[in-house]
């Protein structure tokens, strides 16, 4: 019986309205969760989020949240400023053993950006140009001069959180700077999380990310979060339980 009520509907609205309808009921469970999840934090103090469009769903938000709240990691690497950046930085703002960087090539969005948020803490910006690249013989954005940039900044060099969230997508390895950190860049103890992820572009880079992880012997557990989006989450074997935050 319950069924044919679902295959019902299915013909009524038509399957991919009812993804939608999924993914929004998701994401507003999300919303509740990070609300009520982050009302007591001492280190997040500003707690003005607008999700949603090109930034980050409040499902994102919330996993963020929990890596930094549960994870507790020291050297934090992003990819793309936006709302993730006021959770990454006062995070690092509270905590003096914690360092962040955030990596965003759009000159115009930053001063945007800068000029409408609280300015009681501190963003570490790293301002990188785009270039288009190929990678297995299929062109994908990226940083310029990325690696030489990261390491001039003055930031750690190796890392146990990464969020990517930039460049714009590519429709073949999207966001493939990333690749360049897994072998010489992780921590022992890490975790990764990429938006985005319903893309075939991420699809193949967080495959080729395993790959190379497999390749070097580094065991590692993975999950899928969604709301509005997809994002997934990758993380060492000591970290497990970030992939049972749903």
């Amino acid at each position: 019986m319950i069924k044919k009520i679902i295959n019902l509907i299915r013909r009524i609205i038509g399957t991919n309205d009812l993804q939608i309808i999924k993914y929004e009921l998701t994401e507003l469970k999300k919303a509740t969760i990070f609300n009520n999840s982050i009302n007591d934090c001492e280190w997040l103090k500003f707690k003005s989020f607008s999700p949603g469009g090109w930034a980050c769903d409040y499902a994102c938000l919330y996993t963020l949240f929990r890596v930094l709240n549960d994870m507790h990691p020291k050297s934090i690497l992003e990819f793309g400023l936006g709302q993730s950046s006021k959770l990454l930085h006062q995070y690092a703002n509270y905590f003096n053993d914690v360092t962040a960087i955030t990596c965003e090539h759009d000159a115009e969005w930053s001063e945007f950006f800068n000029k409408h948020q609280n300015k009681n803490y501190y963003i570490n910006l790293l301002h990188l140009e785009l270039e288009e690249v190929l990678y297995k013989n299929k062109p994908t954005l990226t940083y310029k001069e990325f690696m030489n940039k990261l390491s001039n900044s003055g930031g750690r060099d190796k890392f146990d959180f990464i969020f990517v969230d930039g460049p714009y997508g590519s429709d073949n390895y999207s966001r493939s700077q990333v690749i360049q950190l897994i072998k010489n860049n992780l921590n022992e103890s890490f975790c990764i999380v990429m938006d985005d992820y319903e893309r075939k572009g991420e699809k193949e880079t967080m495959k080729e990310i395993m790959y190379i992880l497999n390749s070097e012997k580094k065991e590692f557990l993975y999950t899928i979060y969604t709301g509005q989006k997809e994002h997934i989450l990758l993380c060492s074997k000591d970290l497990k339980f970030l992939t049972t935050i749903f």
